[in-house]
């Protein structure tokens, strides 16, 4: 009986992930890549990364590596023997720019300069995970298009990345320094590929279920006709994927949208993403309280929620009766532990079907994975990814259903360690 409510107020709400088509939403989305990597417009950016999985790494050499992502600021020192085996050094990590207040340009590019001047120190090549839309060009430097994430810098778009850190790091120390700049799904797909290279995968996506959501992949050069540069026959992919704008979004949605610091941007992270997905359950929750779904006394306490995370969602679905969770503070009878419960549930379970769309996409358009000896590595990175309490089954569940059992194409989930960081340092060092 429970299960018929929330999915009844879901449905009606446009949240319900059962009512996503699964095969029309794949279809969708492969239309918006095409769309993107030729001359027209597109919510998917489809930004050539300049990269390929086929260069040479220098060894025994070390390269600084920066990877700013939706919440830290990490830098390190990173190089790798004759055995392609890395080294990590130097390490430190701090909160990212922008995030707690807004930044000028120079206030952003000085702490910039004043968080890697140590560690740059120590070597002239550099690698910088920027986990932000942005503009690669065949040098490997950046422009950033816009701010995702809720970071606060507005001078900055349009600035190129690593042109402006090198300048900076230049009047410290007087050194001309090489930079390339990656977003963290090409970073991953590289670290990934790096601590794979004894197996025989038909191809490779990186994919981010954090603070935000993205995925990169390996696309045949000559298909990326909005350029005329490819070095390589083939080039890794930044699809920006939050970005994406086709998706049906549902009434809290558009909420949560609206209340943001750039209403009708990256409307498919807003949906699922780590950053996101705590305040839109929030929504969901007071919707479900403002139509009497949970009991008197739960509904007044859910209507004053304020501020909720997906950590407080997480340790909820794993531990729903942990009196010190702000959510379980809200309870008043057995009945409203159960509906909560399968209504954030519900809301993991969309997040996943949306993930599972967006990656089986990508391997239907590149049509790799045909073998099952030969499948598709997916290279996974982020806290959410790995923590949500059953993401991982739901996002397997429908991948299987869908992309294995009905179009025959197979894909295996690969994790390491540092995988950021040891795939910026490849892109650094790679001739």
């Amino acid at each position: 009986m429970s299960k018929t409510i929330i999915t009844q107020f879901l449905s009606q709400h446009g949240m319900y992930y059962g009512d996503l088509n699964f095969e029309t939403e794949c279809q969708k989305f492969i239309a918006e890549m095409e769309k993107g990597l030729s001359q027209e417009g597109s919510s998917l950016d489809m930004i050539p990364t300049y990269l390929s999985v086929k260069n040479n790494i220098d060894t025994n050499v070390p390269a600084v590596v920066i990877d700013a992502g939706g919440t830290n600021f990490r830098v390190g020192l990173v190089s790798f023997d004759d055995n392609m085996q890395p080294s990590i050094s130097d390490f430190s990590k701090t909160r990212m720019p922008g995030i707690e207040r807004e930044l000028s340009k120079q206030e952003f590019f000085g702490t910039l300069v004043d968080y890697t001047k140590d560690v740059a120190a120590k070597s002239t090549e550099i690698g910088f995970c920027f986990s932000y839309p942005t503009q690669i060009n065949k040098d490997k430097d950046g422009l950033l298009l816009r701010w995702s994430k809720e970071v606060k810098a507005p001078e900055v778009v349009g600035e190129m990345i690593g042109a402006n850190l090198v300048e900076g790091l230049k009047e410290v120390d007087g050194k001309d320094r090489n930079v390339a700049i990656l977003n963290d799904t090409v970073a991953t797909l590289l670290g990934g590929k790096g601590i794979t290279s004894e197996r025989n995968f038909d191809g490779y996506i990186g994919f981010i279920f954090g603070t935000g959501t993205n995925l990169c992949y390996i696309e045949d050069s000559s298909k990326i006709t909005k350029i005329t540069d490819a070095q390589d026959d083939t080039m890794i992919i930044n699809t920006e994927s939050g970005a994406y704008n086709k998706l049906p979004r549902g009434a809290m949605d558009k909420v949560l949208d609206e209340s943001s610091n750039n209403p009708g941007d990256y409307q498919l992270e807003k949906m699922i993403s780590g950053r996101y997905l705590g305040p839109l359950v929030q929504e969901v929750l007071k919707g479900a309280a403002k139509e009497g779904i949970f009991s008197t006394g739960c509904n007044e306490k859910v209507m004053a929620l304020e501020n909720l995370e997906l950590i407080d969602v997480s340790l909820f679905v794993a531990h729903p009766h942990n009196s010190e969770n702000v959510l379980v503070q809200c309870i008043e009878e057995a009945t409203d532990c159960t509906l909560m419960y399968e209504l954030i549930d519900a809301m993991i379970e969309r997040a996943a079907k949306i993930s599972a769309i967006k990656l089986s996409a990508c391997i239907l358009k590149t049509g790799a994975g045909r073998d099952q000896a030969r499948p598709v590595a997916i290279v996974g990175e982020g806290t959410t990814f790995y923590k949500l309490k059953d993401y991982r089954q739901k996002l397997d569940f429908y991948m299987r259903s869908h992309l294995t059992k009905e179009h025959g194409h197979y894909y295996e989930f690969i994790q390491g360690e540092d995988l950021n960081l040891i795939g910026t340092a490849i892109a650094a060092l790679a001739h």
